[in-house]
């Protein structure tokens, strides 16, 4: 089994031991992922332990401002995750990726019917040691807390669900977050 795997799988393990009692949703019945990867940069990676630490972090915020906890959903991470990847491999930042398509674009095809609304929050740095989970966690939520229409998205009581997806190139480091209310 390769390295990844074994980071991945720990990750999920990890995850659903941060979402106590939060059934993760696994999207529509026979919902395989999103996009293909494309070819470009090599040596792009996912941080999985990061994304779990944002969402934990994210939750703790929510539950400090009298707000219910979002619940992980691994189709959420995985649009999250392949728009951080996006926006390294093809060096834009943006909540658009360079066809024009939003979060809610991006999204498997049948979440339109389910969702009754969302928000994304992006993050970029540069010189970031990306494999310290705690600290770059801790940068990226404080970064979002601070600006008020990432807190926003952050604290808006009707979401329901979260995706957070975090990649690095060496020292570069991109963050999507996104948020949603299923009906």
């Amino acid at each position: 089994m390769s390295a990844r795997i074994i980071r991945t799988l720990g990750a999920l393990l990890l995850a659903a031991a941060l979402f106590p009692g939060h059934q993760v949703w696994s999207g529509p019945p026979g919902y395989s992922g999103v996009n293909p990867p494309g070819p470009g940069l090599s040596g792009i990676q996912s941080l999985p332990e990061v994304e779990i630490e944002v969402g934990r972090l994210t939750n703790d915020y929510r539950r400090q401002q009298g707000l219910p906890p979002v619940t992980a959903d691994l189709n959420l991470v995985e649009v999250s995750r392949r728009h951080s990847m996006d926006m390294l491999n093809r060096h834009f930042f943006s909540h658009r990726n360079p066809e024009g398509r939003s979060f809610m674009e991006r999204l498997p095809l049948n979440y339109g019917a389910l969702i009754s609304g969302g928000g994304e929050n992006i993050w970029t740095g540069s010189g970031y040691y990306p494999f310290d989970p705690q600290n770059l966690a801790r940068m990226i939520m404080n970064s979002w807390i601070s600006s008020p229409g990432h807190c926003k998205n952050i604290l808006t009581p009707g979401f329901t669900h979260l995706g957070v997806g975090i990649a690095a190139y060496g020292r570069e480091v991109r963050a999507t977050q996104i948020f949603v209310e299923i009906r």
